[in-house]
């Protein structure tokens, strides 16, 4: 068939590689009066993931079946067309460009009315109101600010500070924040929107008020002591909104620790300052807040009033009442003293100090009738320390008012001590002993002397030697001139329980009685002979302790028939016990528990232990086993001959054994030894037949098979390697080897001799060859049965999902950097295959996203296989590309690197064809290369670089671009080869430096060069 010219395009069918004949008009002919135009494109979107995309122009169609509409691979559904605007919606889309395709049939698609070429929707925030509208200048506020395509906004500006996004609150059309104080900014503020690279600026929106700010409006105290530590609450108006915010409270020029913040305001700690008048600010992010209706003031005073009583005992102890203003409730900060001694302080209030009056100095019967003292308080906190509150404060010590005791009887009742007291000036006293005391009451007396008494319970006092002490409430000490000075309470036992017990102790012994305990725990039981009794608790009536005996270390022979009476006795805090009844412990041989066998037996995890006597237990007794001093034996039966146990897993070697019941005490070993000895037990071990390469599962099942220390196993003189050892089983992986080996088990240092396994040929798997399809691995194999459990592995990865049939293996092989790897199995519970495979993992790149951008490059991803995250190296034009973190083996991302300098020079040509001043730029072709260690990538892939800026920013929506909206001439510099490609046409260096370069186009006579074309720009100049 022969073709004739023709000055239109023609239409062209091909079937089978044959032209088809034309017998009439094939012509087609591309007509700018039929192309649709696209004049604007607006995009609105709701708050139900819904977009709406208003498109306005000419050449449209009033029928939306013969439109189409496409923005970002994503179809738009037409839901109202005419001819010229068409509205669909959508699902919404992210913030940035996108490209847009309208599809007019029969016509075809669209063109931007304005360029001539692509058309792109641009989504962007749009703020349109903020509720409220208005804040105080403190800010802190929480606004909503409502609009458009807001769920990508990621930074809010007030002015130049930024509002703190709430993400709880986030949708497409509304955004939560929390306004900022407004520092230095105009009180109309704008406010800026941030997304990514773009921001949209808003005026007329918002304002700060300064009437809305909060503002103090009481006080709950105006004055304070010196020490301050009392609580302050100020009433702050507004102040709910302000919660949490930076709140510093400051008086004078300290800082209050601030307790709480309420609704209503804040409580703060006073701090401690020196008399005056002081300024209450509260600051509120920065901000000073005002008062309103209330003078914000503290008034720090200090004064004494009076000192009550006025003369006092002495020996002390008078009670005084100081009165005053300024005070502390806090003990650390208050001191009292009178001559040069401390007034114990007994209680503290703001207007009120009590504390009582040491001894006078140098007291002596010569003293005169009455000694004046000075009275000091001091005030102390981290801003003063001992601050005097008054300047001068007498008190007196008078012999008149010192009381007299001249006589003390004591009589110890059943459960009280009865004191009889007499003496001048003791009425309404108190006697004390130690940290007791009671109430005296008067009895009889005459003109010179009075009679008193009072009651202390004896369990209230510790044994111990005690001074007489008596008290006068409002004259403090009294003076003691009787013959007893001094009290010694002394612990009293009124029984024991058990009376009688094992000759070889371990009875819970109950001592009862009265003042038994110690408050510094100087409690000890003695008893006679060899025995002692270990305290396990203690009260004041009663002490508990366990009977120990050293005589079960000597034969039974030695104690037996013997009977032992024991003295109970109690030491408290040093005073030995009195015992008025009967205190003697009787352990005889009757009451003693007898063992004469003990046997232990293994059952799976559990070790059972029997043991066999006479009096071990009683109905309604509970016996209790210690093996190694511990109660690890949990009884499961007992009666008075036989008691059984049970307990974890018993290690091999010697175990003391000891057993005891609360009635009688601890067991005796009369026929056998209280030490039971076990040794390791193996009844079988499997299997016996392994791989010559080693790696089997050798397994031991036994009892007592686990030591204290260590557990080994040797396969004649290898060691087999322990992967879990418990009491009645072994697990080990057997050493490579050949032939019978014997194996030999080590418990604690002590050998047993177990057997022998076999290494053979016959054992072994073997590997034969293997084959890749697709995503399977297909080995074949010898030695292995379609029942067996077999591991594969490619390099250190596991290959998956394993199946055996007949005499082959199929598993899916690990995704792996490039490189060889050895192919292994490992059959268990034999060992390791016999293998001489290797697997290669191949380089290959099957797709490049992203492979376009500026002259400063960009993000690039590529997929494929055999990548390394550690090892791989990608360059473009022989430039590397920055590695980002996020590399696997089947896909990585990498920065392209900004376009050489001696490559940028190309991006200056044009076509032939092309108008220098039409927006059609030059592109540059480079190639990529990834590599892996000493592997390259399979197959050749490109970037390319943009010279065009406005043409670069206007693709930056697509991922892939299209050859349709990338125009202009393509450039393909071999860097490498030192050649020059263009329109993938060779162009022959003729000369070149590091400065200029000459090419020659293969069908164009013109050489130029390259640095002319730059000083030609805008001449229609050919290469």
């Amino acid at each position: 068939m022969l073709a004739t010219s023709n000055n239109k395009t023609q239409v062209v069918v091909v079937v089978n590689d044959v032209p088809a004949s034309c017998s009439g008009s094939c012509s087609f002919q591309f007509s700018q009066e039929m192309t649709p135009l696209v004049s604007d494109v607006e995009y609105s979107a709701d708050d139900r993931f819904q977009a709406t995309v208003v498109i306005r122009g000419v050449g449209f169609s009033e029928e939306s079946t013969t439109l189409q509409v496409q923005v970002k691979n994503k179809t738009c559904n037409i839901i109202m067309s005419d001819q010229t605007k068409v509205v669909c919606k959508m699902e919404r889309l992210p913030l940035g460009v996108h490209q847009l395709a309208l599809l007019v049939r029969p016509y075809g698609f669209a063109l931007n009315a304005s360029t001539g070429e692509g058309i792109f929707l641009r989504v962007e925030p749009r703020l349109v109101a903020i509720e409220p509208p208005r804040a105080s200048e403190i800010g802190g506020l929480r606004v909503a600010l409502k609009g458009t395509g807001l769920e990508g906004v990621n930074l809010v500006l007030f002015g130049s500070q930024p509002c703190p996004v709430l993400e709880d609150t986030r949708s497409s059309t509304q955004i939560e924040c929390k306004v900022p104080s407004r520092g230095a900014e105009d009180a109309a503020v704008h406010v800026t929107l941030v997304s990514g690279y773009q921001s949209t600026t808003v005026t007329n929106l918002f304002q700060y008020d300064p009437s809305l700010n909060p503002a103090i409006v009481s006080l709950s105290r105006n004055r304070s002591g010196l020490a301050g530590g009392r609580e302050l609450q100020i009433g702050i108006s507004s102040f709910a909104s302000y919660r949490g915010s930076d709140i510093k409270v400051q008086i004078g020029g300290v800082w209050a620790q601030i307790q709480v913040q309420m609704d209503n305001g804040l409580n703060v700690t006073l701090p401690g300052l020196a008399v005056g008048w002081y300024n209450v600010s509260v600051i509120i992010n920065g901000v000073a807040i005002a008062s309103n209706r209330v003078e914000p003031l503290i008034h720090y005073i200090s004064e004494v009033f009076s000192i009550e009583p006025c003369c006092g005992s002495f020996l002390g102890g008078t009670l005084l009442t100081i009165s005053g203003l300024g005070f502390s409730q806090n003990r650390s900060l208050v001191s009292v003293s009178i001559n040069e001694q401390t007034c114990l302080v007994t209680h503290l209030a703001e207007e009120t100090i009590w504390c009582l009056t040491p001894p006078a100095a140098n007291f002596s019967n010569e003293v005169s009738q009455d000694v004046p003292v000075r009275v000091n308080i001091l005030v102390s906190n981290s801003s003063l320390q001992n601050v005097p509150v008054a300047k001068s404060i007498t008190f007196n010590y008078q012999r008149a008012l010192t009381p007299l005791v001249t006589t003390v009887d004591v009589e110890i009742l059943e459960s009280s001590m009865l004191l009889s007291i007499q003496g001048v000036n003791i009425t309404g006293s108190v006697a004390k002993l130690g940290d007791s005391e009671c109430e005296l009451e008067l009895q009889r007396g005459n003109e010179s002397a009075m009679f008193y008494e009072c009651s202390l319970p004896l369990s209230n006092l510790e044994p111990g030697i005690y001074p007489i002490q008596v008290i006068q409430r409002q004259l403090g000490y009294s003076h003691v001139t009787a013959r007893l000075q001094t009290i010694t309470v002394t612990p009293r036992i009124t029984s024991i329980f058990p009376s009688d017990g094992s000759i070889c102790g371990g009875m819970l012994l109950t001592i009862s009685g009265i003042a038994l305990r110690s408050r510094r725990d100087l409690e000890q039981v003695s008893l006679d002979g060899n025995y002692s009794c270990e305290l396990q608790s203690s009260d004041d009536n009663t002490i508990k302790c366990v009977v120990l005996s050293e005589t079960h270390l000597l034969p039974y022979r030695w104690w037996a028939e013997v009977s032992w009476a024991l003295n109970v006795t109690v030491t408290v805090n040093g005073i030995s016990s009195v015992c008025p009844g009967d205190c003697t412990l009787h352990l005889r041989e009757q009451s003693t528990p007898l063992v004469d066998v003990v046997t232990w037996e293994t059952n799976g995890m559990y070790t059972d232990v029997t043991i066999k006597g006479q009096r071990l237990a009683w109905p309604g007794d509970s016996p209790v086993v210690h093996v190694n001093d511990q109660a690890v034996c949990k009884v499961t039966f007992w009666n008075e001959t036989s008691i059984r146990c049970q307990m974890g897993c018993i290690a091999p070697g010697e175990h003391n054994i000891s057993i005891s019941n609360r009635r009688s005490g601890q067991a005796c070993f009369r026929s056998t030894s209280s030490v039971l000895t076990v040794t390791p037990q193996v009844h079988q071990f499997y299997p016996q037949n392994f791989s010559t390469n080693g790696g089997g599962l050798l397994t031991f099942a036994g009892a007592a098979l686990k030591g204290k220390s260590r557990t080994s196993v040797l396969i004649g003189q290898q060691p087999c390697l322990i992967l879990n050892v418990t009491c009645i089983a072994i697990q080990c992986t057997v050493p490579p080897g050949n032939g019978a080996r014997a194996l030999r088990l080590t418990v604690d240092a002590i050998s047993y001799d177990i057997g022998e396994i076999s290494y053979s040929e016959e054992s072994t798997p073997t590997f034969l060859s293997f084959a890749v399809t697709g995503l399977l691995l297909t080995i074949n194999v010898s030695q292995v049965m379609e029942t067996d459990a077999i591991h594969v592995f490619v390099g250190d990865s596991a290959c998956r999902g394993v199946t055996i049939t007949h005499s082959e293996l199929q598993c899916s092989p690990p995704l792996l950097p490039a490189g060889e790897y050895p192919v292994l199995g490992l059959h268990v519970p034999r060992g390791w295959a016999s293998s001489n495979l290797t697997f290669i993992s191949q380089l290959m790149v099957t797709a490049v996203r992203c492979n376009w951008g500026g002259l400063n490059g960009g993000v690039v991803h590529l997929h494929g296989t055999g990548f390394s995250p550690a090892q791989t190296s990608v360059t473009i034009c022989g430039s590397p590309c920055e590695m980002l973190g996020n590399a696997t083996t089947t896909s990585l991302s990498c920065l392209a690197p900004r376009l050489q300098a001696s490559l940028a020079f190309l991006c200056s040509l044009t076509h032939s064809s092309a108008n220098c001043q039409e927006d059609r730029s030059t592109i540059i072709k480079c190639d990529v290369q990834v590599m892996v260690g000493s592997y390259c990538q399979q197959g050749p892939r490109s970037y390319l670089y943009l010279c065009g800026e406005s043409q670069a920013q206007q693709q930056q929506g697509d991922s892939v671009p299209s050859q349709s909206h990338i125009a202009g001439l393509i450039a393909s510099p071999k860097v490498e080869r030192d050649e020059v490609l263009i329109y993938n046409s060779s162009c022959n260096i003729t000369m070149e430096t590091e400065a200029e370069m000459e090419c020659e186009g293969a069908n164009q006579p013109i050489t130029a060069k390259i640095t002319e074309i730059w000083k030609n720009w805008g001449q229609n100049t050919q290469v």
